[in-house]
């Protein structure tokens, strides 16, 4: 196999979904670290992150029209990188407000990759369909590698 451009965006592009994919799932092993810490029960936990995967399923509807505009490499890039500045703010969050607004942040951002990603691999490959597939495969290895 001859190593090309698309098979370094894929690579890419599936290392940043597994990326966003590992800072949200990493979240819910700690819950109990969480309440303890802010002295808050499972039920304000749980509303800050549904807050989170809201707003990841949100703003997967306006990411595909900032592809558009801006251009897939900058959008998936501001993903990846709110991801990463928003699971640092998680981490140093002072109060339970705080972790609550940063998480909801993180969804956001995150949902920014996946439409864009997609359409991105597109015009890259022929074969879509592998494409796509090793693409999402970055979603379950997310799920085995972020409890641990």
């Amino acid at each position: 196999m001859n190593w090309r451009y698309a098979h370094t965006t894929l690579a890419l592009c599936t290392l940043a979904f597994t990326a966003t994919m590992v800072a949200r799932l990493a979240i819910s092993p700690l819950v109990p670290q969480i309440t303890e810490t802010f002295a808050v029960t499972n039920t304000t936990v749980g509303l800050a992150l549904s807050g989170m995967w809201l707003a990841y399923a949100l703003s997967q509807f306006p990411s595909g029209v900032l592809g558009d505009r801006y251009g897939e490499r900058a959008v998936i890039l501001t993903a990846v990188g709110s991801t990463l500045l928003a699971s640092v703010l998680i981490a140093v969050s002072p109060s339970i407000v705080g972790f609550a607004l940063f998480t909801v942040v993180l969804g956001a951002g995150a949902g920014l990759h996946y439409s864009v990603a997609t359409t991105f691999l597109t015009r890259q490959f022929d074969d879509i369909g592998r494409a796509i597939g090793v693409h999402v495969a970055g979603g379950p290895l997310a799920g085995l590698v972020a409890p641990p």
